[in-house]
C-alpha cells in the first residue's frame, strides 16, 4: 500500500512540473515583476530575400525562439494556442550594391514589434544591416548576417523585450540593462550542475551567442557612446576598467563622445594606470579634448 501511494503522489508530481514547463499554467500580465515569470509569446516572423530560389538561407526564426525562450518566455508559433503577447519580426534582404560581375551585395532591413492585446504597442526597433563593401573579399552575405547577428538590437532582443514588460524601461535604458546583466554573467559564472556533465547533441555545434558575444558588446559600447545617453555614464566608467583592453576602449572612446569635463579624473586615471597603449592614447586624446573647450 506504501508503495502505491508513493507512486501515485510521484506521478502527480510530475504531471505539476510537466505542466509547470510547458506554459499551461497562464502567465502573469506584463507590468508583474519577476525576471523569472513565464509568459508567451507569439511569435510570428515574415521574411524575404531579393537572393536565387527566394529563400533566406539565415536561420533567424530559431535564433529569436532562442533569445526570448533564454530571457524567460514560452515562445509558440501558433496562432490559436493561448498568448499574452504578439512579436512580429519583418526581415527583408534586398540587393544592394554591385561587387563584381556576378556578385552583389545584400542589404538586410528587420523591424520587430512587440504588440498586447489591451496595451498596444510595447516595444519597437528597426535594424538595417549594409556589407562594407570597401573592405569585401568573397562573402558578402555570410558579412552582412553576422552583423546583423552582433547588432546590439538584435543580439541582446530577448533582454530588450524583458526589460520593456518587467520594468517599463525604454529602449536605452534596457539596453543598458542587458549589456550589465551580459557583463556580469561574465564575472559571475553560473555554478556547474551534475546535469551539465552530460552528454548532449548540441555540444557538436558551436554556441553562437558565444561566438558574436565579444562583437555585440563591442558594438552595444559603440552604440551607448552614439545615443549620448547620460543613464549609460555608469556602466561605460565601469568598462573603464573591464579586464580586456577592446573593452577598456570602446568605453574611453565612447564616453569621449558625450564631451562632459566632468570625466575628466577617469579619464586621468585611465592615462596614467592603464595598461594597454592604445587606451591609454584614446584617454589622452579625450582629455585635450577636454583642455581645448
Amino acid at each position: 500500500m506504501r508503495l502505491l501511494l508513493f507512486i501515485s503522489f510521484f506521478s502527480i508530481g510530475l504531471t505539476i512540473t510537466s505542466l509547470s514547463f510547458s506554459g499551461q499554467e497562464a502567465p502573469s500580465l506584463p507590468g508583474a515583476t519577476g525576471f523569472h515569470q513565464e509568459r508567451i509569446i507569439y511569435l510570428v516572423v515574415e521574411s524575404r530575400t531579393w537572393r536565387p530560389r527566394g529563400r533566406v538561407s539565415f536561420d533567424i526564426v530559431p535564433l529569436l525562439k532562442m533569445k526570448l525562450a533564454s530571457a524567460g518566455f514560452v515562445v509558440t508559433q501558433d496562432p490559436e494556442g493561448p498568448h499574452e503577447l504578439t512579436f512580429k519580426v519583418e526581415y527583408r534582404e534586398e540587393r544592394g550594391k554591385q561587387i563584381s560581375l556576378n556578385l552583389w551585395g545584400t542589404e538586410i532591413t528587420c523591424i520587430m514589434l512587440l504588440d498586447h492585446p489591451e496595451q498596444g504597442r510595447l516595444f519597437t526597433t528597426k535594424i538595417h544591416e549594409s556589407p562594407r563593401y570597401a573592405e569585401l573579399v568573397t562573402a558578402p552575405y555570410v558579412e552582412v548576417v553576422e552583423q546583423f547577428q552582433t547588432n546590439p538590437y538584435f543580439y541582446y532582443i530577448g533582454d530588450l523585450v524583458r526589460g520593456r514588460i518587467d520594468a517599463h524601461l525604454d529602449t536605452t535604458a534596457a539596453l543598458i540593462q542587458a549589456v550589465e546583466r551580459h557583463f556580469n554573467r561574465e564575472r559571475h559564472p553560473r555554478v556547474a550542475t551534475p546535469l551539465d556533465t552530460l552528454e548532449s547533441p548540441a555540444e557538436t555545434f558551436p554556441d553562437l551567442d558565444l561566438h558574436f558575444a565579444t562583437l555585440a558588446q563591442e558594438n552595444a559600447i559603440d552604440e551607448l557612446g552614439r545615443m549620448k545617453d547620460g543613464q549609460a555614464i555608469g556602466l561605460l566608467k565601469t568598462l573603464m576598467f573591464h579586464s580586456d583592453p577592446r573593452m577598456r576602449l570602446r568605453a574611453v572612446r565612447a564616453l569621449g563622445e558625450f564631451n562632459w569635463p566632468s570625466l575628466a579624473p577617469a579619464m586621468t586615471r585611465v592615462v596614467r594606470a592603464d595598461s594597454d597603449a592604445d587606451v591609454r592614447n584614446a584617454a589622452a586624446a579625450v582629455l585635450t579634448r577636454y583642455e581645448e573647450q
